[in-house]
C-alpha cells in the first residue's frame, strides 16, 4: 500500500490560476473525486494574497464528500507569537468554519510555531477545540502540527501524556528527493507516537521539474518575472546542487523518464512513507492533479531508477555554516541558533508566494546529530 494523495488547496483564489471563483473550484473538486482524492489541505491563511480565500471558495462550492483539513491563522508579517493562544486559536478556527459552512473540519493544524505562547495553553486549545466538535475524523479527535521543531513537537507529546490530552495525529512537512531528512530524526518520533507523516512539496518547489538547471524558468517559479525569482535561484542555485540535478535528469532521461515522473512514483512507491501517511499534491490547473494521478498509477520506479535517486541524495551537498547563516538572514523575523559546524545536507526552501507582501518563510532541513538548528517562523 501506499500514503495516499491530498489536494493543497493553497491555490484557490491565488492570482494566475484557473481557481478563481466557486464554479472553477466545484469543477476541479468533481475532478478530483473522479480522480480518487477526497482530502483536501487548506489554511486560514490561504491564498497568501488574499487571506480566508481559499476557504471561502470551498464553502461556496459546496461540493459534498470531501474531507477538510485546515490551519489556525498564522500573521507572517510577524514572528507567530501570540499565534497559538486561546482566544486567537478561537477567533481564526470560527472564521475558518464559516468560510467553509461546516460544523467541524476533519484535521486542525499548527501552521508554524508559536514561540511566546506557553505550549501547554497550545495543546490545551487544540484538545479544547476536539471537545468543541470542531476537529475529527469521523469520530476521532484529530490535530496536527506543521512545520514545528522536533525539540518542540517531543514537548508537545510529553504534555498530553501527562495530562491525558489527545496527542497529535498527523505531522504535515516537506518531503521529497532532495529534502529526506526527516527520515532520520523525525519519522522515528512520529512512529513511535502513531503519528501521520504528510509530506508536502514532492517537487521541491519546482526545483525537481529541471527549470533552473535547464535554463527554463520563463512562467515559473524560478522567471525573472516572479517576484521571488532572483532568491528562489540564490537558494537553489548552488554549483554542486545544480551539478548533482543536472546528472540526475539526463541520467533518467536516458531511462526514459522525466525528474517529475521520477519525483511523483518515488514518493508514492518507494520513499519511507506508508498507508497511514499522505502527499499533499498542489496545481494552478485541473489539468496538473490530472497529470499528477497517471503518474502515480503508473507505479513503481525500475529498480535502475531507484539507484538514481540515491545518488541525487548522496548528491546533495553540504552547506557550511556561514552558507546557511546567509540564507536565513534573507528572511525577516527568523530567530534561529546553529553552531559552529557543519549542517549536513542543509538545503533551504521557500514558499513563494509569501513575498511580497508577508516575511518570506524558510524551511532548513538537517541532518547532523550534534547539530541544533531552531527556525520558529516556519509556515508553508
Amino acid at each position: 500500500m501506499a500514503p495516499h494523495l491530498i489536494f493543497g488547496t493553497a491555490s484557490f483564489g491565488m492570482p494566475m490560476t484557473e481557481f478563481q471563483d466557486a464554479d472553477a473550484v466545484k469543477n476541479v473538486l468533481r475532478t478530483l473525486k473522479e480522480l480518487g482524492i477526497t482530502r483536501l489541505d487548506s489554511g486560514a491563511r490561504y491564498p497568501p494574497t488574499n487571506p480566508g480565500r481559499s476557504e471561502e471558495l470551498i464553502g461556496e462550492a459546496g461540493e459534498s464528500g470531501f474531507r477538510v483539513d485546515t490551519k489556525v491563522f498564522t500573521d507572517t508579517a510577524t514572528d507567530g507569537c501570540g499565534d497559538l493562544a486561546a482566544e486567537a486559536m478561537g477567533r481564526s478556527v470560527e472564521g475558518s468554519l464559516g468560510r467553509l459552512r461546516v460544523e467541524g473540519v476533519n484535521v486542525l493544524h499548527i501552521h508554524r510555531a508559536d514561540p511566546k505562547t506557553p505550549l501547554e495553553e497550545q495543546v490545551k486549545g487544540f484538545n479544547d477545540q476536539i471537545a468543541k466538535g470542531h476537529c475529527k475524523k469521523a469520530s476521532l479527535p484529530m490535530w496536527g502540527v506543521s512545520n514545528v521543531p522536533l525539540p518542540m513537537l517531543e514537548k508537545m507529546i510529553q504534555i498530553c501524556e501527562e495530562k491525558g490530552w489527545q496527542k497529535p495525529s498527523c505531522y504535515q512537512g516537506i518531503y521529497n528527493l532532495v529534502s529526506r531528512g526527516m527520515e532520520s530524526k523525525l519519522l522515528p518520533v512520529l512512529r513511535a507516537h502513531g503519528i501521520a507523516f504528510n509530506g508536502y512539496q514532492p517537487l521541491a518547489a519546482g526545483f525537481l521539474t529541471g527549470a533552473l538547471v535547464n535554463n527554463e524558468p520563463a512562467g515559473g517559479r524560478f522567471a525573472d518575472d516572479n517576484p521571488l525569482g532572483p532568491t528562489m535561484r540564490r537558494m537553489f542555485g548552488g554549483e554542486d546542487l545544480l551539478a548533482a540535478m543536472k546528472k540526475f535528469g539526463a541520467e533518467v532521461k536516458a531511462q526514459g523518464l522525466t525528474p517529475v515522473e521520477v519525483a511523483i512514483r518515488w514518493v508514492v512507491h518507494h520513499s519511507a512513507l506508508g498507508d497511514d501517511d499522505g502527499v499533499v499534491v498542489g496545481a494552478s490547473r485541473s489539468a496538473q492533479v490530472v497529470d499528477t494521478v497517471e503518474l502515480v498509477r503508473k507505479g513503481p520506479l525500475p529498480r535502475e531508477v531507484l539507484g538514481l535517486v540515491e545518488e541525487l541524495w548522496e548528491g546533495v551537498p553540504l552547506f557550511s555554516t556561514p552558507t546557511t547563516t546567509r540564507a536565513l538572514n534573507t528572511l525577516s523575523l527568523v530567530r534561529y541558533t546553529i553552531p559552529e559546524m557543519l549542517l549536513r545536507r542543509a538545503i533551504a526552501f521557500v514558499n513563494l508566494e509569501d513575498f511580497p507582501p508577508t516575511v518570506l518563510i524558510i524551511i532548513v532541513i538537517f541532518e547532523a546529530d550534534t547539530s541544533r538548528l531552531e527556525v520558529n517562523t516556519l509556515a508553508d
